[in-house]
Parts: structure tokens; C-alpha cells; sequence
């Protein structure tokens, strides 16, 4: 099934699904993995670039198709969610899961991430404005070369970073819906509107070629790569650019979530 009008209608596909939580039948269980299996693929080609030379993308699709069967066993549409949103939100959880297993982030890249981020962080406080590479190069003594060089090193990193913190935020979500049965309790309501607005938030606190790049790679599913056609700019570039953006939203999440 490689054609998108191939699929099921969204509600075939519900039908299928509903029958199959009745008879627990393996050949319609198959059938929903078939139509739904561009999910495991799609979230592997867009996460393949963090587990470039440790996880094959081959291994993160058939991680992604043995989530996507427990979700379709597990699955509750009673909550509200579709189940594209569900099943893709967990996905992406078992290859992160899957590359994290694997510790793929050399040492001497977590030390540089961290040193960078300091850096811009004791920087912004002093300028009161985000500093340019020239700034940011000379407070971390190395030119600016050697900066680009470790912005593409730590873009994968960060971004990854982004994506465990991301799934957290998922997770936390997925908690309080299941801590009650009453799915619409204002608390419940509150907090998850609560983690939306910051969200929100910390995208729109980002420039213009910030946005446009979180847009493409989280909601249009583009590689690096491919961004940079978009932009007409070296996938370097768009690794800074990524790498930027991901470390403000982070910062941002991160303290809400403390």
C-alpha cells in the first residue's frame, strides 16, 4: 500500500477497528497495521537523521509497526483522540525509545550542547538580545568555524533532547487522561491547556526562520535535508537554525514542566 487514495476512509477505518476490539481477529488486525503502517515509516524517515549511523532506518520502521499493532490493541477512542494522532504520538515514543537504548550521542557532543547553551544563556543576560555567532564564538574562545562545527554535532542531540522532552509532555498528557474516567474534569482541562499555551508560546517567541523550520520538520514531516532545499540554504545551516529554535522551546518547556 504506497498510495495515499489506497487507504481506508477515516471511517472504514474506524469500523475495522471497532470490529476488531469485538472479535480480536488477527486478519482485521492486519489490515489496520496495512493501512495504517505509513505512520511507522513516515515517523522513522522524519527521526532517521538523529540515529544517522547508529539505528537503521529498516530497524525503526518494524520498531514503529510492532507499536503501532500494541496501539491498536490498546486503543480507546472513547477519549476523544484520533487515532492517527494516538498511534503517531507513540510511535515516534518507540523510536526514541529505540535510539535512546542505543546511547548514540558521543560524549564529547553532550559536553559541547551543554557548553554552547550556557554560553548563549550567560550571553542573552548580558546583551539582553540573542547573540550572533561572532559573540557566542568569542565567549566560548574557538572560532567561529569550530562553533558551526559543533552547532551541526549538537543539532541532532538538541533535537533529540526535544523530542524525549516532547514525549514527556505526550506522557503527561496520556496521564491525566487516564486518571480518572472522567475524561472532561476542569482540573484535567486546565493542565492540558496549560501545556498547549506554553507550547504555543515558546513557537511563537521564535523568529520568522525559526517558525518556518519547526513548521516544516514537526508538522510537514521534512528532513533536514529536504528543509534546506525548501530554504535554498546548506543542511548546515538549517541544522543551526534547527538547533537554535529547539534549544529556546525546550528551555521554555523545560522550566514549565519543573
Amino acid at each position: 500500500m504506497t498510495k495515499t487514495e489506497e487507504r481506508l476512509s477515516e471511517e472504514k477505518a474506524a469500523e475495522l477497528l471497532a470490529q476488531y476490539h469485538q472479535t480480536k481477529d488477527v486478519r482485521l488486525r492486519n489490515e489496520l497495521v496495512m493501512n495504517y503502517s505509513y505512520i511507522a515509516k513516515t515517523a522513522a524517515m522524519q527521526l532517521r537523521g538523529l540515529a544517522s549511523g547508529y539505528a537503521q532506518t529498516e530497524d525503526m520502521v518494524n520498531n514503529g509497526i510492532i507499536t503501532l499493532i500494541d496501539c491498536i490493541d490498546k486503543f480507546d477512542g472513547s477519549k476523544g483522540m484520533k487515532f492517527e494522532s494516538y498511534a503517531f504520538m507513540r510511535v515516534r515514543g518507540g523510536i526514541i525509545d529505540l535510539v535512546r537504548k542505543q546511547d548514540w550521542i558521543p560524549r564529547r557532543v553532550r559536553t559541547a550542547a551543554k557548553e554552547i547553551s550556557n554560553a548563549r544563556s550567560e550571553l542573552c543576560s548580558e546583551l539582553r538580545r540573542e547573540p550572533n555567532e561572532e559573540e557566542l564564538a568569542a565567549k566560548l574562545g574557538i572560532t567561529v568555524a569550530k562553533l558551526r562545527q559543533y552547532n551541526y554535532e549538537v543539532a541532532g542531540s538538541v533535537t533529540f533532547s526535544f523530542e524525549e522532552l516532547i514525549q514527556n509532555v505526550n506522557q503527561m498528557g496520556s496521564l491525566l487522561d487516564s486518571a480518572t474516567s472522567d475524561y472532561t474534569t476542569p482540573e484535567k482541562q486546565f493542565l492540558r491547556n496549560e501545556m498547549r499555551e506554553k507550547l504555543k508560546t515558546a513557537i511563537e517567541s521564535l523568529n520568522e526562520r525559526e517558525r518556518l523550520v519547526i513548521t516544516l520538520y514537526y508538522f510537514e514531516n521534512l528532513n533536514l535535508s529536504e528543509i534546506s532545499q525548501v530554504l535554498d540554504v546548506s543542511v548546515q545551516r538549517v541544522s543551526q537554525i534547527c538547533s537554535k529554535a529547539v534549544s529556546k522551546i525546550k528551555a521554555v518547556m523545560e522550566e514549565y514542566l519543573k
